[in-house]
C-alpha cells in the first residue's frame, strides 16, 4: 500500500485587524519553492531509527492592496500524516530567515502564525516551513515513496525539488524532472518548474530507490567534514545546484541545507 503526502501548500487565508481590508483579496501567492528530502535528517527529538522525510515550504506572498496590511496567516499542513513533526518555521527579513512563534492545530490540521510587522502596499512577506514525516515505505533495501502536490489556489510559477539520499542506488523519479544536478558526495536533486497552475490542479510523483544505511544524509555529511565542535566556525563547502528565484529573492537550493545545519551546530545537535 502506498503512503501519501499530500502538501496543501498555496491553500490559506489572512486574518487581517482591519474588517474592511478583510473582505478583500489583499495579499496573493506570488512564489512557491518545495524541498523534499527523503532521509536527510530526523526530527530532533525523534529517538526512532526509521527513516523521515523532511519537508521545506518556502512561500512568498505580495499585498496587493493600496493599504498597509497586518494580522494572521493561517496555512493547512498534512497533520495526519505518519509521524508529522513541525522542524522550523520563519519569516525573512532582509532576506535572512528569523524564526517566529506559530500555533499548531493538529485535529484541524493548520498552521497559523502572526505577521509581527506592517506590510507596505506591493510589499513581499517570506516565509519558511519546515516539517518531518514517516511516509517512507521499506521493503528491506528498497524504499518507495508516493509524494502527492494538491494546488488549490492559482499561481504563476512554482518550483519542487527532490534531494536524493547518500548512498542511495537506482533512484528513479516519475515523471522525468527537468532538470538534474549532481554534487560532489553524489547527492542528486531533481528539479521541477510548475506555471500557471489552477486551484484544483494535482500533480504526482513516484520515488523508488534502494538504500542499506540507515543513518540519514545530515550524519554522513557531518562524517565528511569532521567533528562539529571543531567546524563549529564554518559551513558546507558549496555544492553544485542551480538556484531559485523566490519572489524576485535569490534562494540557493540548498537553504534548507546550509540553515539546518547551522541551527543543528547552534543547538550543539
Amino acid at each position: 500500500m502506498r503512503k501519501y503526502v499530500y502538501i496543501f501548500t498555496c491553500l490559506f487565508y489572512i486574518c487581517f485587524i482591519y474588517s474592511v481590508a478583510a473582505q478583500e483579496n489583499v495579499f496573493a501567492l506570488e512564489n512557491v519553492l518545495i524541498q523534499v528530502m527523503p532521509e536527510y535528517a530526523n526530527h530532533p527529538n525523534d529517538q526512532t531509527n526509521k527513516p523521515s522525510m523532511l519537508v521545506g515550504m518556502h512561500l512568498s506572498f505580495r499585498n496587493v492592496s493600496k493599504q498597509k496590511q497586518k494580522g494572521a496567516i493561517v496555512i493547512p499542513l498534512p497533520t495526519k500524516e505518519k509521524g508529522f513533526r513541525i522542524g522550523y518555521v520563519a519569516q525573512y527579513v532582509n532576506d535572512e530567515p528569523e524564526e517566529i512563534d506559530y500555533v499548531l492545530d493538529l485535529e484541524k490540521g493548520y498552521i497559523s502564525f502572526e505577521v509581527n510587522k506592517e506590510i507596505q502596499s506591493n510589499e513581499r512577506y517570506d516565509v519558511v516551513i519546515e516539517y518531518y514525516t514517516k511516509n517512507i515505505k521499506l521493503e528491506k533495501k528498497k524504499r518507495m515513496i508516493t509524494y502527492t502536490y494538491h494546488h488549490l489556489l492559482p499561481i504563476e510559477h512554482m518550483k519542487i525539488i527532490f534531494y536524493q539520499p547518500l548512498k542511495a542506488d537506482g533512484f528513479k523519479m516519475t515523471p522525468s524532472p527537468q532538470y538534474y544536478e549532481e554534487n560532489s558526495y553524489g547527492m542528486g536533486m531533481y528539479l521541477y518548474e510548475l506555471t500557471k497552475l489552477q486551484q484544483g490542479d494535482v500533480k504526482t510523483f513516484d520515488i523508488t530507490y534502494s538504500r542499506e544505511d540507515m543513518r540519514p544524509t545530515y550524519e554522513l555529511l557531518n562524517e565528511y567534514h569532521g567533528n562539529q565542535k571543531e567546524q563549529k566556525n564554518k559551513t558546507l563547502p558549496p555544492m553544485l545546484v542551480a538556484s531559485a528565484v523566490v519572489g524576485g529573492s535569490l534562494f540557493s537550493i540548498t537553504t534548507m541545507i546550509f540553515t539546518l545545519y547551522k541551527r543543528r551546530m547552534k543547538n550543539g545537535k
